[in-house]
């Protein structure tokens, strides 16, 4: 960070709140009202600490490589503005000899995924004079806007537990961290929560049909351009979602019996095909997923000391799928307290005992009921179904707890707001909403 940083951040806060203020009338309610700024304000706090902590702690990292990278690009934007486009519209990793000079010296220049927020930050110096602050305010504002509208889905099915979903959505320290700053991750959570909440007003309440199809579209390829196996996750679950509110909406309980084997028989293809089409050729796919989760967890695990362990990997799809409870656990409930070995690694446990202990009174709570709770209500099928697809994936892929603080904020507020929602059920078996 520069003096520029401490010249203009304040300029772009004002302008930022500004913004937020004008909209918030028609964002809130009287239940959500107290905390809009609340988020908004934990979103830029973890802006801020995030570039504190790769400057002074880390020295160096992952946002500041994003931003090499695109004041690199910044600078020939402003030196040779043809050169500079070319580098903004070419295929990362495209050999062209008029820009080959300059994307030589970019770290992510082989990385399509990444090369996305390298882009995005260097054209957000067309109006921040390329200043790492005002970029990640900006990212921030945007992640801001992504998960109120998850939260506002969350309370327009269930409006007396918002105080519970503020909670889940806002406070958690791995969501505000590393979903604020200048990272990937802030731009998977802002689309997320749009698409989340595009889905739900769009196709399911078809309200703004065109407008909401368009933001679920565009959210999607974002996601998808981003850290595909977001989206690989959402989708199947959504369409667990579509058909269990089907058969939910049907009024005779032998056509609702009857309904449910029919939905997984319909729902499992159609997510499965949906994802081998969405990662066709990419390291993701069903050929490459077993190697590519491999070459991943072999990569973090001795990328530094917070490593984590779930047995060999022969490189098959059968000996990632052997994982799923081994990796489901440490997703959710590790890193343990005792297993910290940093102040940010405390922060990660911490939440994880949290979780350990929600999770625990709500199996005390509800018992047997917990299952028949979440299959009768097909937004908490939802949940679940989204959880523990993206906690597997990212328990096998991550071997590093460091990584797994990251990569595991998408579906934080979906289990947090699922557990407070079954211990509602548990004791006042009430129906708020028909896309419950």
């Amino acid at each position: 960070m520069e003096l520029k940083d401490v010249l203009l951040a304040p300029v772009f806060i004002a302008l930022l709140y500004l913004w937020a203020y004008l909209r918030q009338a028609k964002q809130t309610n009287p239940l959500t009202k107290k905390y809009y700024f609340m988020a908004l304000h934990l979103r830029m706090f973890g802006a801020l600490a995030l570039g504190l902590v790769y400057q002074f702690y880390y020295q160096g990292g992952d946002t500041y490589n994003f931003f090499h990278d695109s004041q690199l690009i910044w600078d020939v934007l402003l030196d040779k503005p043809e050169i500079g486009i070319q580098i903004l519209t070419d295929t990362p990793n495209t050999l062209n000899p008029a820009t080959q000079a300059y994307t030589n010296y970019l770290y992510f220049y082989s990385d399509k995924s990444t090369m996305i927020i390298v882009k995005t930050s260097a054209l957000l110096g067309v109006v921040s004079y390329h200043t790492y602050l005002v970029n990640a305010f900006c990212l921030a504002f945007f992640s801001f806007s992504g998960v109120w509208a998850m939260y506002k889905v969350f309370v327009d099915i269930y409006p007396m537990l918002y105080k519970h979903f503020a909670f889940a959505c806002f406070m958690m320290p791995s969501a505000f961290f590393w979903g604020s700053g200048l990272m990937k991750d802030t731009l998977i959570i802002g689309t997320l929560g749009w698409a989340f909440h595009s889905f739900y007003f769009g196709v399911l309440k078809r309200k703004s049909l065109i407008k909401n199809i368009f933001i679920l579209v565009a959210s999607l390829w974002l996601m998808q351009a981003v850290k595909i196996y977001v989206a690989m996750c959402f989708l199947p679950s959504v369409a667990v979602w579509l058909f269990l509110q089907y058969r939910a909406n049907m009024k005779q309980a032998l056509a609702r019996a009857l309904m449910l084997p029919l939905v997984l028989m319909i729902a499992l293809p159609i997510g499965l095909y949906s994802v081998s089409k969405l990662t066709e050729g990419t390291r993701f796919s069903f050929e490459e997923i077993g190697a590519t989760t491999k070459t991943n967890t072999e990569w973090n695990a001795v990328s530094g000391n917070a490593s984590y362990s779930l047995g060999e990997y022969d490189g098959t799809v059968t000996s990632v799928i052997t994982k799923f409870p081994a990796a489901i656990f440490v997703s959710l409930f590790q890193p343990f307290i005792w297993q910290a070995r940093n102040v940010v690694m405390l922060l990660a446990a911490l939440q994880a005992s949290f979780i350990i202990f929600l999770t625990l009174q709500t199996f005390l709570r509800a018992g047997f009921k917990f299952f028949s709770i979440v299959i009768n209500h097909p937004f908490l099928a939802f949940c679940l179904c989204f959880t523990l697809v993206l906690a597997f994936g990212t328990g096998v892929g991550s071997g590093n707890y460091g990584s797994l603080d990251r990569y595991r904020i998408p579906f934080i507020p979906f289990y947090i707001s699922m557990m407070y929602t079954v211990q509602y059920y548990a004791k006042k078996p009430k129906k708020f909403s028909q896309f419950a």
